[in-house]
């Protein structure tokens, strides 16, 4: 099987991940959030010899969750749109098209991901949930063209050391 047959899996892959974890209640949602958020503090009161009292650790837990869950918005459309790229330059794609195309479609992605929050218990479709995803995508797609102009420099250098 040829790769520009199966380049789109993975921004499939993505998709489908992205749309499943979208699709989990509020309440589940953020005890997930919550679980991660947890774990930070638990590595930093061993790291430091620091030991929390319950409220003050809620009360960090609360802020690094909001993180957390910002963080995995950005990350998450970021992968996609580096995954969107990387079909497009398999499929010979270039210029704008490879830039801007992957960032238009993470975003129409995340216009219908946060529309589909609002049928899902607790949860909401914000648009800054948008903007954030779009800036993840644009995020993606840039560190993949920084990754592709480096492969692509370093290929040409050991061409020429060869000649």
């Amino acid at each position: 099987m040829k790769l520009n047959q199966v380049s789109w899996l993975p921004a499939v892959i993505i998709m489908i991940i992205i749309f499943c974890f979208s699709s989990k209640p509020a309440d589940n949602s953020n005890e997930s959030s919550m679980t991660v958020a947890n774990e930070i503090i638990t590595i930093y009161e061993n790291v430091t010899n620091i030991q929390y009292q319950e409220a003050k650790r809620a009360e960090i837990a609360g802020s690094i969750n909001h993180f957390v869950r910002k963080g995995a918005h950005f990350c998450e459309y970021a992968l996609m749109a580096a995954a969107i790229a990387f079909h497009f330059y398999v499929r010979k794609r270039q210029g704008k098209f490879l830039f801007l195309m992957p960032i238009i479609l993470s975003c129409l992605y995340a216009i219908t991901d946060e529309f589909h929050q609002t049928f899902i218990p607790g949860r909401a479709g914000l648009v800054k949930d948008v903007l954030l995803d779009t800036s993840g995508a644009a995020t993606g797609v840039f560190l993949f063209m920084v990754v592709i102009i480096t492969l692509i420099s370093k290929m040409k250098r050991r061409k020429h050391a060869t000649l």
